[in-house]
């Protein structure tokens, strides 16, 4: 079992203050311990012998507000939680945060992707992580 990120972009700040956000974009990281260990911290992993994870995170999250709910469309409907795959409470970074994420030279190009869009993005846009 690895761990895998999904981030879940919302439309601008004003949606930190709701109740329910309806995440619409989903963008799914390709597995990648160097760049996952610059936002949660790996050094379980690390202490396996992987010199290519950070050895604490560079950039800080934060967890949801209390009062909001994360809607994602999912093949059974949609569904609403505040918890990710683990039971971790959810977490978000803003785009100014998001955009510091080094890739590595070796980073897929779908990794990639997902780097220039979240660089695409608002300053102000926040970003929820969900592990899973």
């Amino acid at each position: 079992m690895g761990l895998d990120l999904t981030l879940l972009p919302l439309e601008g700040p004003r949606e930190m203050g709701n109740t329910y956000v309806l995440c619409h974009d989903r963008l799914s990281f390709d597995r990648a311990y160097a760049i996952f260990g610059q936002l949660t911290d790996l050094s379980y992993i690390r202490e396996g012998g992987r010199s290519d994870i950070p050895e604490k995170p560079t950039i800080k999250a934060h967890p949801i507000p209390p009062q909001m709910w994360v809607r994602t469309y999912e093949d059974e409907g949609i569904e609403k939680t505040r918890e990710d795959k683990y039971g971790d409470e959810l977490v978000f970074v803003y785009a100014q945060q998001l955009k510091k994420l080094k890739m590595p030279d070796d980073a897929s190009p779908k990794n990639k992707a997902i780097k220039a869009f979240v660089n695409a993005l608002p300053d102000d846009t926040p970003i929820i992580l969900y592990w899973s």
